[in-house]
Order: structure tokens, then sequence, then C-alpha cells
């Protein structure tokens, strides 16, 4: 498995983020004043002493997220993480692409930041439920199916396919406001990728873009378009989630195409 960056590399975001709330903060301070003295210097320290705690949780919950997104990133740990394994095959084939001049290419260095995005988008808890439902699918399948057991009769089972189904209608639903989520995406995948350093050389170089964000979600969600193609796929979701959710969906769609 290649080579996870470093913590210096990992903090960079985190850092940067907490020095330009602190020179924005000043900056504030010295615009509205005119100038700073050293009793508004300590005042505005005692307010980033207050913000420590919550920069603290911060920082241990990123860290946190990140080494497990990593650990999902590792097919090793595919029994671990059988939900996982089952959203990813929606759009894997895509690192498939030999044409390494597409400016819509995706590489699996993105991994780690989309597993990020999923638990923030879905929430950890209930992509845990998911990972629960996927493992006793998983085990009735192993059980059935003995040595002859394959994953792509896990991707064929109907539980499965209607469990990503609903995973990828609240996937769906997150882009409504489509331009700032997938920069929001964009910028999570850039931050968290595996290291170039033990990358093929062809991926080394590879950043997700908004050319490459649409050909991954249009990948990730096609399931959930053919299932708004037919009647019966169309009325489930509307059952289980609501007509609302089809109108958004239907939009996330056009801006994808567009």
């Amino acid at each position: 498995m290649p080579r996870p960056p470093t913590a210096k590399e990992q903090s960079k975001v985190l850092a940067e983020t907490v020095v330009t709330s602190m020179v924005d903060r000043v900056r504030e301070e010295a615009l509205k004043k005119g100038s700073l003295t050293v009793d508004d210097i300590d005042a505005m320290k005692g307010e980033f002493d207050k913000q420590a705690p919550a920069l603290t949780e911060t920082f241990e919950q990123s860290f946190e997220d990140y080494v497990k997104a990593r650990e999902r990133a590792d097919w090793d740990q595919k029994r671990d993480y059988p939900f996982d394994r089952i959203i990813v095959k929606r759009f894997s084939p895509l690192f498939n692409e030999t044409d390494m001049s597409r400016f819509d290419r995706v590489s699996r260095r993105m991994l780690p930041g989309f597993f990020m995005a999923l638990s923030m988008m879905l929430g950890p808890e209930e992509v845990d439920e998911y990972q629960e439902k996927a493992r006793m699918i998983v085990g009735r399948l192993r059980e059935d199916l003995g040595d002859s057991f394959d994953w792509e009769d896990v991707y064929a089972d109907r539980d499965g396919r209607m469990l990503a189904l609903d995973a990828l209608v609240g996937i769906a639903v997150q882009f409504e406001d489509f331009e700032r989520r997938s920069e929001w995406i964009v910028d999570l995948i850039n931050g968290h990728l595996t290291s170039a350093t033990d990358s093929d050389r062809a991926d080394a170089g590879w950043e997700m873009g908004p050319a490459a964000v649409k050909n991954f979600l249009g990948a990730l969600l096609a399931d959930l378009r053919r299932a708004l193609d037919s009647k019966s796929g169309k009325t489930r979701i509307i059952k289980r989630h609501g007509a609302d959710v089809i109108r958004t969906i239907n939009s996330v769609f056009r801006q994808i195409d567009a």
C-alpha cells in the first residue's frame, strides 16, 4: 500500500485554517481601531485561548477520521468495510482509464478523501449502520455460496443493490448546491490523496478537478439515475425518501450533465 502522507503534510490544511482565522481577527480589529495596543493583543489572546479546547478536539477528530479513511482505502480491509467496497464499485471502472491526458480522469489516489467525504455527507453513525447491513449481506452470501463466493455476488445481490441505492440518494441530495459542494469535495479529496511517491508515475501528479468530479459523480450515481428512469424504481425512492428528493436529484443530474 502506498506510504501515507506525513503528519506535516496532513497538518498543513488545518494549520493554515487556524493561522488564517487568527490573522483575519487581528486584521479586523486593526481596521476597526486604526491601530493595536498591547491590551488589544492581550484581549485577543484571551479569545484564542478560549478556542483552544475546541481546536484541539477538531485536530484530534481530523486525524482520527484520516487514519480511518486510510484504513478503508486499503482493500486488504475489505472484509471490515464491505459497504465501502459496494459504493466504490460504482465508480472503480474509472480507475482503468488508460488515456492519461484526459482532464476528467479519476485516480484511486482519491479514496481516502472520498471516504472522509462519505462519512461527512451521510454521517458517521449512518455509515456504521450501512457497514453492518453490508456485513450481514456478505455473511449470508458466504454461508449460502461457500467456496464459490465472489464479491460480484455481493454487487449483484438485490439487498446489496437496494442498500447502495439508499446511500446514493443520501449522497446525491448533498449536491443540491452543486458548485459549492463540488468545490468542497475536490478540496477534501486533494487534501488527502495517497502518496505521490509510491504511486504509478502517471498518477503521481494527479489531482481532482472540475471535469473529474463530474465524471466521478456521474459514475457514482449512475445506478440512481437508472432507478429514476424506471417507474418502479422512482416509486420506491419516493416511498422511502419523499417526492421532494426526486426534484433535488434531477437538478443534480442536470448540473452533472451541463
